[in-house]
């Protein structure tokens, strides 16, 4: 069980309309682009070496930020490629139950859709997980200029009001790099650019960061944790990121398991802390904070019920063994969480038995 302590008083961001005005308000559509692979792992968390049995699930940074979107019943596509395979046909399968729009997602029959393989660790810190990725050559490695800029994806992403992606689209290949990199010329004026930043040392190790930079640079908000931005920009000072991205007006700060902060250009900035949640497994948390926070900016929602929204999701995301969420909030569940006041968010906690928006009054 993780105790996570109570934050700082919550500070005003912007004006909040009423929920009327948010109600009437037309929330356009969310986009995102990037890879979705298959996940196996061995059956009753073996080690690898002696699993002879596997199941499988579905996975990937902006195809589960994505669903998530989607499930909560906001518009959503996903811009992507995959194999003329079995494993494409599953995700495809996932996707379209998730109600994700899939008119922008290109079939290659040359390439494979690719995979990661779960294992579960065990080590002086307790039970882990690791991960072994197969994407290279895959269908979704080859993601280019022409996947974004040919239609539907082309009036797509020029009707959106929100494009998020992340640093793992910028990492899996040269051409993928290229086609976010050149992002804000092909979206709407209007459009809000998102970006998480995921840096994956892995991924960009004897490499050039250039492609990841670049595709920071156009990005209105910015997702990143901590631990990352330290390791990436060599700080994680919110102001110091806004001199030296001139676009950027929103950055999203997570630390940990303690609390989750959003910076505005001009100063504003709220704290909320995360819940406490009895942690099952961590991958894919991240993905859900950023679709829970997007989902609130859609909605017209202040930052401290955005934060609140995306530490929802993590939660549920946490105390399962997936990527995704295992449920998401609803539009009353949403608004439940919202008007919770500090004491009573301070005071919830979650675990596989026990969602406490789902049984509040």
């Amino acid at each position: 069980m993780t105790t996570i302590p109570d934050g700082t008083p919550q500070q005003q961001e912007q004006q909040q309309p009423s929920a009327r005005d948010r109600d009437e308000e037309r929330v356009g559509a969310l986009v995102t682009i990037g890879e979705a692979m298959v996940v196996l792992y061995p059956e009753a968390h073996r080690p690898l070496a002696e699993a002879e049995t596997f199941g499988s699930d579905v996975g990937g940074a902006e195809f589960n930020v994505a669903t998530s979107l989607a499930r909560m019943g906001l518009p959503t596509a996903w811009i992507s490629r995959l194999g003329d395979d079995g494993f494409g046909e599953r995700i495809r399968a996932t996707a379209s139950d998730a109600g994700l729009d899939l008119s922008a997602v290109d079939t290659d029959d040359d390439r494979p859709t690719g995979i990661y393989v779960k294992e579960t660790t065990n080590g002086p810190d307790g039970a882990g997980t690791r991960m072994h990725y197969y994407r290279r050559g895959s269908a979704a490695s080859a993601i280019g200029r022409d996947s974004l800029t040919a239609e539907p994806a082309a009036s797509i992403l020029r009707d959106a009001a929100i494009v998020h992606t992340s640093g793992i689209t910028a990492a899996i290949s040269a051409s993928a790099a290229e086609a976010v990199s050149a992002l804000r010329e092909l979206t709407g004026e209007q459009t809000t650019i998102s970006v998480d930043l995921n840096h994956r040392p892995r991924l960009w190790q004897g490499r050039d960061t250039a492609p990841l930079d670049a595709l920071v640079g156009q990005a209105d908000t910015l997702f990143l944790g901590a631990d990352e931005a330290e390791r990436h920009f060599g700080h994680s000072d919110p102001q110091r990121l806004f001199d030296a991205h001139p676009l950027l007006e929103r950055v999203v700060l997570k630390d940990d398991a303690r609390r989750a902060s959003s910076y505005l250009r001009d100063g504003g900035e709220i704290h909320v802390p995360c819940l406490t949640v009895e942690v099952v497994e961590p991958v894919g948390a991240g993905d859900a904070f950023a679709a829970g926070y997007l989902a609130g900016l859609a909605e017209g929602r202040d930052a401290a019920t955005c934060l609140r929204i995306g530490h929802a999701l993590a939660a549920l995301t946490l105390i399962g063994h997936g990527d995704r969420p295992l449920t998401v909030p609803d539009a009353r569940e949403r608004a439940l969480i919202a008007d919770a006041d500090d004491d009573t968010w301070s005071r919830w906690r979650v675990h596989p038995g026990e969602i406490p928006w789902r049984s509040a009054t």
